[in-house]
């Protein structure tokens, strides 16, 4: 089996176990090798999805055999980004398992990373994470979170040291 395992800025954690990837000597179905890292997520467009490898995400080999088709990783709303980020996010980045569609955050035009969920012990040892968590649940109007959460999404600044959490209720 390949342990080519390319890196994704904006979900850099995919290859942890129950997230985007299972090892697998399954062919993929876009570059016709085993896929080494099989995409265990959601593909969003009008045809069945392929069995796609982590590599072919990556370099985007997808996007050239659907030839503009019409696909996304990601059931998100995108606000703010620049062009080219969004689409490296849309197109060429790893899904990440959530309940609802959600906003995900931006920061000066730079989509920020996902970290993980609020029931990461090592995610909640961080004071700014925290933070962000109790922003978030204060701008639904609760004072106080009730503990670690699947329901919060966390993410970071790919450059720098803010934190955002959203919400996604089930």
């Amino acid at each position: 089996m390949s342990e080519r395992q390319p890196f994704f800025r904006f979900n850099p954690g995919a290859y942890q176990e129950g997230r985007a990837f299972e090892p697998s000597d399954e062919t993929c179905g876009v570059c016709a090798q085993p896929c080494g890292w099989k995409y265990r997520g959601n593909i969003y467009m009008r045809a069945d999805s392929p069995t796609i490898c982590a590599c072919c995400i990556a370099d985007g080999r997808l996007g050239a055999l659907l030839e503009g088709e019409g696909f996304s990783f990601h059931d998100v709303e995108l606000d703010g980004a620049d062009p080219a980020l969004e689409q490296e996010l849309l197109e060429r980045t790893p899904g990440v398992a959530c309940f609802n569609p959600f906003e995900w955050p931006v920061l000066d035009s730079m989509p920020m990373a996902f970290l993980g969920y609020g029931e990461d012990k090592g995610l909640l040892a961080i004071d700014a994470v925290r933070s962000a968590i109790s922003e978030t649940f204060a701008e639904i109007g609760w004072t106080e979170p009730v503990g670690p959460s699947p329901y919060l999404l966390v993410f970071k600044e790919v450059n720098g040291d803010r934190y955002r959490a959203v919400l996604d209720l089930d």
